[in-house]
């Protein structure tokens, strides 16, 4: 009887293991494909921020004080709060919807085409 549980659990085990090989594979894949993206997204900044620099003379302190600026307003945006007009209770102000009734929001927070 023990020898039928050893092979059991071992067969378990190995299946286990199989599994796990097969969801690290995907995962490979998925960073590969984050770390291309972010690539990407880095030569874009870095040939628009050269089009801003030639057409419009903005430099290095510009960009890092629009840097400071954008993060701000991104972090007080991701901070609102937002009331439901069907229940009262404050949401994060980026919902759709109140998540606790599914009622409308009343939205004072601006929105951001980033968000």
């Amino acid at each position: 009887m023990i020898d039928g549980i050893h092979e059991v659990t071992h067969v378990e085990t190995r299946e286990t293991a199989k599994a796990a090989a097969r969801q690290s594979e995907g995962n490979d894949d998925r960073l590969d494909k984050v770390e291309a993206t972010v690539k990407n997204l880095s030569v874009i900044n870095e040939a628009l921020y050269e089009i801003l620099v030639a057409k419009l003379n903005v430099n290095a302190t510009d960009l890092a004080t629009m840097i400071d600026q954008v993060t701000a307003n991104r972090i007080t945006r991701l901070e609102a709060k937002s009331t439901c007009r069907n229940c009262g209770r404050l949401v994060p102000a980026l919902k759709q919807k109140c998540m606790y009734c599914g009622g409308d929001l009343l939205n004072e927070v601006i929105r951001s085409p980033f968000d």
